[in-house]
């Protein structure tokens, strides 16, 4: 509909107000937080003591400045974390675009020519420009219903991020403690081999002079073959550690090589849980969940707008010269409207789209805020049940220890036979390894319980 540039301005500027002022619509739903059931308390045991709460440099409880300076090296130049980061600009650009139909267009153009003639005319000159602004009225929230989304889903690109760095700081530690493990049981084995391989020699020394039989010997044989056997599996073990953590630094893994020889260091911190309504704001993941309902109850508002006329708004001023002719001005303002007719059902798919896609992300949030609930239970029953398993395993070590010794000393005096000093060699070997491989249990849980508390992330 064109309007003529006759209108007084005060008339044109009245319409407009009145229009900005009807933008003031939206059909976006009112969110509310999809209701889950919260416990008071978590049942998983808790340790009374010493419990310290979740900060975020967590990892600093253990005690070891190397895996604080891999923890320092891997949140600077993991490539995960990159590419969470260029996911939060992507999302970011895309909310700059759609906030752009929240404001006017402005466009401006230009041309100048010069013809060229014989005789007394010798050519003309001229030159044109122009200026147009375009304003699509909002009147039914349809753009603000975009840009909620796009900002929702913004913030779920941030939260998305959040939730990568916890899990790198969560595979740097795990595996930088296997890593230390790996050494601890490499040395059992390496110190097994030393002891069954003495064993093997006074066996040797035995049979050469009868006082053992030739089963005795190969016996002790197959044995320091079994210990000799399970150390390359040990080193291909620590290798692709060692090669795994590497690539979290973002490094290549030739040369890469864990400076720290033992775990017998570190430090097991008590963790305080602390109540279990507060872990929906201290985890990114629940909030990256929250979020993207979010941005898809801002898409029903969208898809319900979209049923309605779109009102545009545009004005323009042009300028013409001709040489010898002078200048000749001229300005429009029009409005135009677009209304829906018949979509072949377009519309209505669009809007029951957004709907179902409402309630599908209601149910990942719930569903993410009852597993947050479920790691921590698990985190706190596997802490304390490997902290009790780790005193046991302590225990049968030591005595494992005591009776390999006990067996040897009265296998040289003659008064058992062979077999009582393999079983005592062979349980002593497996009881240290459990040994070791408990307390990384101790150490992986403590991991766990950090990671399921949030790791200290604050929104």
């Amino acid at each position: 509909m064109k309007v003529p540039s006759a209108m007084p301005r005060s008339r044109s500027i009245a319409a407009f107000t009145c229009a900005l002022m009807l933008g003031a619509c939206s059909f976006v739903p009112d969110y509310e937080r999809p209701a889950v059931s919260t416990p008071a308390a978590f049942e998983g045991p808790q340790s009374a003591y010493g419990a310290i709460t979740v900060a975020a440099d967590w990892w600093t409880s253990f005690g070891d400045s190397e895996l604080q300076s891999l923890m320092s090296e891997a949140l600077a130049n993991n490539l995960d974390i990159a590419a969470a980061l260029a996911r939060i600009d992507e999302a970011q650009g895309q909310l700059r675009a759609t906030d752009a139909s929240l404001l006017p267009q402005v466009e401006a153009s230009g041309d100048a020519s010069r013809s060229y003639g014989s005789g007394s005319n010798g050519g003309k000159k001229s030159a044109s420009g122009s200026l147009s602004i375009s304003y699509a009225v909002d009147l039914w929230g349809l753009y603000r219903a975009q840009s909620e989304s796009s900002e929702a889903s913004f913030n779920a690109s941030r939260f998305d991020h959040d939730a990568t760095v916890l899990l790198v700081q969560s595979s740097v530690a795990t595996t930088y403690f296997n890593i230390l493990n790996l050494k601890d049981r490499l040395a059992i084995a390496r110190e097994s081999l030393a002891a069954a391989q003495e064993t093997l020699t006074l066996v040797e020394a035995r049979f050469t002079h009868g006082a053992d039989s030739a089963l005795d010997l190969a016996q002790q044989k197959a044995a320091v073959a079994s210990i000799q056997a399970g150390i390359p599996s040990l080193e291909n073990q620590l290798a692709a550690n060692q090669h795994a953590l590497a690539i979290l630094l973002g490094r290549a893994p030739e040369g890469f090589a864990v400076k720290t020889a033992t775990g017998g260091a570190l430090k097991l911190p008590a963790i305080a849980a602390g109540q279990p309504s507060s872990l929906l704001e201290r985890r990114p993941d629940i909030r990256r969940a929250e979020a993207q309902l979010q941005s898809a109850n801002a898409d029903i508002g969208a898809a319900r707008a979209a049923f309605f006329p779109n009102l545009s708004l545009s004005a323009g001023k042009t300028v013409d010269w001709i040489a010898g002719a002078g200048t000749t001005n001229g300005s429009s303002i029009a409005a135009s409207v677009l209304a829906p007719i018949f979509s072949g059902g377009e519309l209505e798919g669009n809007l029951q789209t957004s709907k179902a896609k409402k309630v599908e992300l209601a149910a990942d949030y719930r569903k993410a805020v009852l597993t947050a609930f479920g790691e921590v239970e698990d985190a706190l029953v596997g802490a304390d049940a490997n902290a009790r398993q780790a005193a046991s395993q302590g225990v049968a070590a030591e005595e494992s220890r005591k009776a390999y010794d006990l067996s040897q000393q009265s296998y040289k005096a003659g008064a058992v036979d062979f077999v009582t000093v393999l079983d005592a060699e062979r349980s002593w070997l497996s009881a240290r390894d459990a040994e070791a491989q408990a307390r990384l249990a101790q150490y992986t849980a403590a991991v766990n319980l950090f990671i399921a508390l949030g790791g200290g992330w604050t929104s």
